[in-house]
């Protein structure tokens, strides 16, 4: 039993204008990684190592890739077998098109309770209230048996190139559990959906628009490959259903480009298309199925587009001596992650959501990928993914979070380390 003294005396050092004021200035730091407007994580990450560095921690900066760099934060607490970690990511989307959104992108406006700008929700405002969380359990100076680590990781909306980084530099080996700090609306996410990530490329022949015979259009591929996509999620949901933590497996065409670089002219028939595919797994599916299935759908867009092509040349007396083509590269692999309800770390979320909000919390799943993946996937780390901001609101013109939440999520943080560290047989 943790006393009622000592969890006060950790929540008295969470002040809420901090995570406030951290978070705006998070949010007016542009990460998006854009190297031709000549933005990156980069100041993100320096304000994140700045400030941790003036309440006392241990803090490390590594270059993962020119301008995208990690920040290691540690703490040791006191001797003990236990290394908490909380992973937060510096990245954030593009705002897209501006005259949609109603506030700055990056200016961090406050109105009726709600901070709107890129990150707040995803996740810059987790970030700043993980930090807080770390800051107040250190200078609350209660002896704890084991460690925590903070890491404020880059690229986590593209390859996720920087919790691999952290990973392969040995950062993770001590690493006994982490809570990933994303936007879950305050539920105890144990899961996360796998992805398997393909790239289509479809080659056919470039002409004039008026003359589409002295070519070979690609459209007719692509729009095989979107049906095939959409009879294999199909599939999918007969098959494996609705898994009650992460809802239903999908498998979505994202980008499609035709042709593929340069831009595109009413008048001609492009040579080449692309399509970029988003494949999203829970636990009963095989991803070397799935990796098969989109190869087999290769297979039949080619024989089934030149069939129709040599029909046609048939039936008007000419033979196009040329023939479509289309390959599948696989960009990533992604496996489903699933945190057991009675691992420690669960059992300390549990804890502490229940000591914050007075009731029992809810579990969940993550319907996308997070650096936790990694963790889960490459070192047998426990993760749970929480924290503050509507889940439907990532990567939305006026992104927001809710800063009474915020500042309760840095309360959850913060006794979520406490019961993990905390010394004795409370568990």
């Amino acid at each position: 039993m943790i006393p009622k003294v000592t969890i006060q005396h950790v929540l008295d050092r969470i002040d809420p204008e901090k995570v406030v004021d951290l978070t705006a200035r998070l949010v007016r730091c542009n990460s998006v990684w854009d190297p031709q407007a000549g933005t990156s994580e980069a100041e993100a990450a320096e304000l994140a190592a700045r400030w941790a560095r003036d309440r006392g921690f241990d803090v490390t900066v590594e270059t993962v890739a020119p301008d995208r760099p990690n920040v290691i934060i540690r703490w040791t607490a006191g001797p003990g077998p236990r290394t908490l970690m909380f992973e937060g990511h510096t990245d954030v989307v593009t705002p897209g098109n501006l005259s949609q959104w109603r506030y700055d992108p990056f200016g961090a406006h406050i109105e009726k309770g709600r901070m709107f700008g890129r990150g707040t929700n995803d996740t810059k405002g987790n970030l700043a209230a993980m930090l807080v969380a770390m800051a107040a359990l250190k200078t609350a100076d209660i002896p704890l048996a084991g460690a925590i680590v903070g890491g404020v990781l880059c690229d986590e909306e593209g390859m996720m190139t920087g919790v691999q980084h952290f990973i392969a530099s040995g950062h993770a080996d001590a690493v006994t559990a982490a809570v990933v700090c994303e936007p879950q609306d305050g539920l105890i996410c144990i899961a996360q959906k796998g992805a398997v990530r393909a790239r289509f490329a479809v080659r056919g022949r470039m002409s004039h628009g008026a003359m589409p015979l002295s070519g070979l259009n690609t459209a007719p591929a692509v729009a095989r490959i979107i049906d095939g996509l959409a009879r294999l999620e199909a599939e999918a949901i007969h098959t494996v259903g609705k898994d009650p933590l992460l809802g239903w497996p999908s498998f979505t065409p994202t980008v499609v480009q035709a042709p593929s670089q340069g831009p595109p002219q009413l008048n001609v028939v492009p040579g080449e298309a692309e399509i970029l595919v988003d494949v999203r797994t829970t636990p009963d599916q095989n991803h070397d199925a799935i990796r098969k299935a989109l190869s087999d759908l290769v297979q039949h867009t080619v024989r089934e587009v030149n069939q129709c092509y040599r029909e046609a040349d048939r039936r008007m007396g000419i033979r196009r001596p040329w023939e479509l083509d289309v390959t599948v590269r696989f960009l990533s692999d992604r496996p489903c992650t699933h945190t057991d309800r009675e691992d420690p770390l669960v059992a300390s979320a549990v804890w502490a959501s229940r000591q914050i909000s007075g009731r029992e919390p809810e579990f969940a799943g993550v319907p996308g990928a997070t650096d936790g993946t990694f963790l889960w996937a490459l070192k047998d780390i426990p993760i749970v993914t929480m924290g503050a901001g509507d889940r439907q609101v990532p990567h939305q013109a006026d992104e927001w979070v809710d800063l009474d939440q915020l500042v309760e999520t840095a309360r959850i943080y913060a006794l979520t380390a406490l019961h993990y560290l905390y010394p004795g047989d409370h568990r």
